[in-house]
């Protein structure tokens, strides 16, 4: 529920309303997805008697990680003295805004309260994020994806600002078939064999292993396989399968992390798919997004091939 995701911002926005003679002017959201925090932003005219109306006015709610201050008039700037934190001896924190601290010509003020989202799941009640799920294009290299506010007008008359940054679309992008085509089957073979025989704690086994052993050390390639599985595990990795990946129009490459099914080796380090992570950002004057990630999967076989010895 949207309830949910500005619950600390409904409560920083009833605190205001009940302050007598003051008006809320505007209010602003951003989401930092990455961090999960929300940075919410009230701005509100003051009365002259402000500093009087209260002592204090305190802020606090477990998510609550900082409050900041500004006066807007007669010209900007931040009033770091006028809020203090507090914490109480049950050890929860506490933010509290002291009026007679703020300056005298003050009658225009801004509050930014940053609480952590706990649960980034509720950004699902705030997008819609769609993907394929298999590659188009005329090469099958192509992946589509989009990202859009579900309810724009209702927040755009809530809000002078909505900014929803780093919105985040994860793609699998399949990468057995090339594995499949270009590692090749004696290699799968001689590293199930050695796995076989040093899994086997039967010396007599062992030892009639041998003559296939042998047979296959006369294999292209053989007595590497060890140090070809740590290269082909090492393409894998982000820094290096981000060069395979580029990503088009409004979204941009984030990372990447291995799929949780993995190539038919004896040792589960290679996997069949790759998720990609790319990034967007909303708001209300662009509240949708669209993207295209390319998979430059012929450039991904020749670097197998040269790892496995097959160029």
């Amino acid at each position: 529920m949207l309830k949910s995701l500005f619950g600390v911002a409904e409560y920083v926005y009833g605190i205001w309303k009940k302050i007598p003679k003051t008006e809320i002017l505007n209010q602003e959201i951003t989401i930092n997805v990455p961090e999960s925090v929300v940075d919410y932003t009230l701005a509100a005219s003051i009365p002259p008697n402000f500093r009087s109306i209260r002592k204090v006015i305190e802020i606090s709610a477990p998510s609550i990680i900082r409050v900041s201050a500004s006066s807007l008039h007669p010209f900007p700037r931040t009033v770091r003295e006028a809020i203090r934190e507090v914490e109480y001896p049950t050890g929860q924190l506490a933010y509290a805004l002291f009026p007679k601290l703020l300056p005298r010509e003050c009658d225009l003020i801004s509050i930014t309260v940053s609480y952590q989202l706990n649960d980034i799941s509720l950004l699902d009640d705030l997008v819609d994020r769609k993907k394929a799920h298999e590659p188009s294009g005329a090469e099958k290299n192509e992946y589509w994806m989009s990202a859009q506010l579900k309810h724009p007008k209702i927040l755009d008359k809530r809000f002078g600002r909505f900014d929803l940054r780093d919105i985040d679309v994860t793609v699998d992008v399949g990468v057995h078939n090339e594995l499949k085509t270009t590692v090749p089957p004696s290699f799968i073979r001689r590293l199930k064999t050695f796995f076989e025989v040093m899994s086997e704690v039967d010396p007599r086994q062992q030892w009639k292993a041998l003559p296939k052993l042998r047979r296959l050390a006369r294999e292209k390639t053989a007595g590497q396989e060890f140090k070809i599985l740590v290269d082909l595990e090492s393409l894998f990795l982000p820094g290096a399968f981000s060069k395979y990946i580029d990503v088009l129009k409004d979204f941009r490459y984030s990372g990447c992390y291995k799929g949780k099914e993995f190539f038919e080796l004896p040792i589960q380090v290679i996997p069949k798919k790759m998720n990609i992570i790319s990034r967007a950002d909303l708001t209300l004057q662009k509240p949708a997004a669209d993207g295209i990630l390319i998979y430059k999967n012929n450039l991904f076989i020749d670097a197998i091939k040269e790892v496995v010895g097959s160029k």
